[in-house]
This record gives structure tokens, sequence and C-alpha cells, in this order.
């Protein structure tokens, strides 16, 4: 332990990715450019005390980057540049910090490359709830549901309700699920869980 947050420095060398949005701009107005150094804008900080000012870039391994699918719609590679650290944090879902990150080799996602990820992923169960929400938002309809075939079941079917419901209601206001495409693939997931909740009780 380094510090609160921070469980070591990482290898600069293993392989790193970041969900980034190509779409629409991000909320300042800035979009991240691709093979060019990106800074932070607050350094990562070791002695943090609040999650929320740890600094930095937050990216991840590709195991565990299916729970950041609701960030964007496209799939970069990231290098560390050669005058920056990498920290791995304590976090179960392979989260990482650095203050300087190089994007690259973009790609598209989509409901089938949505699928790739989440089968070569190794979330946390509640992880697993959250990122089934975000795929029934991004439109990835047959991954949400297929992880919720796969992941939920009588014994844990409430608790995935609850994280369903607390991250549509953090969504929501955010206003992020405002066109017909989302609100129509959430109502999907949630009559499929209700559909689960249903026969658990019979």
């Amino acid at each position: 332990m380094i510090g609160n947050f921070f469980e070591r420095e990482a290898d600069k060398n293993d392989k790193y990715y970041r969900v980034i949005q190509t779409i629409k701009e991000y909320s300042d107005g800035r979009r991240f450019p691709l093979n060019k150094i990106v800074v932070a804008d607050n350094k990562v900080d070791l002695n943090a005390t609040d999650i929320t000012k740890m600094g930095g870039f937050c990216i991840s391994s590709y195991e565990y980057i299916f729970r950041w699918l609701v960030r964007g719609d496209t799939l970069c590679e990231v290098k560390i540049p050669k005058d920056t650290k990498i920290y791995k944090t304590v976090s179960d879902n392979g989260i990482y910090i650095a203050d300087k990150i190089i994007l690259t080799n973009p790609k598209k996602i989509d409901d089938d490359f949505a699928m790739k990820l989440y089968k070569a992923s190794t979330l946390p169960e509640l992880s697993y709830f959250i990122a089934m929400t975000a795929c029934s938002i991004c439109g990835y309809i047959n991954t949400a549901i297929k992880v919720c075939n796969d992941k939920v079941n009588k014994e844990n079917i409430d608790i995935a309700i609850k994280e369903f419901e607390d991250f549509c209601k953090r969504r929501d206001d955010e206003r992020y699920i405002n066109n017909p495409m989302a609100i129509e693939s959430v109502k999907v997931l949630y009559n499929r869980l209700i559909e689960i909740k249903n026969n658990s009780s019979i």
C-alpha cells in the first residue's frame, strides 16, 4: 500500500485500455486526441483521502474494461509515456491511474464487440449488474440480456434489481437516458429482471 486508494506502482509496459466518447463532446467541450500525450487536469495524489480527489486518468486492463462501456462509444489502447508512472488502485475492478496517457488503436463499440468484451471479462458480481445496465443504456441489448441470464438468479435478483435501479437513477439525473433507443433497451432489461424475480417466487 502506498496510499489510501493506491496499492502499488504498476508496470507501464502492460496493456491498458480506456473507453472514450466520440459521438458527442464531453461536458466541458473537449475530446481526447489520438496518438498524442494527454495530460490530466489534476496530478495523481497518492495522499488523497477522498476517492474523488485521486487525480490522473482512470484506465483499466482488458478483462475489466467491460465495466466502463457506459463511458463512451470507442475502446482505445493506452500507452504510458516514458516519463510517467502508473499506479494500481485498491479497487477490485482493475482500476489504474496515470497523469499522462496516449490513446491509440481506436475500435468502435457495438453490441457484438460488447459481447466479446463481456466474454473476456472477470468482474465482481455487483459490477456485472452495473455493466449489464450500462449495456442496456448504450443499446447493447443482446449483451445486456446475456449478462443478465448468466449472472442473475433467484439468490441475487433483489441485489441485481437494486443495482439496476440505482444506476439508472444516477444516469437519469445526469440526463444520459434521454433517447428512445436507450429508454426501450432499459425497459427490455428491466422486464427480464422482473421475469426472473417472479419465477424465483414460484
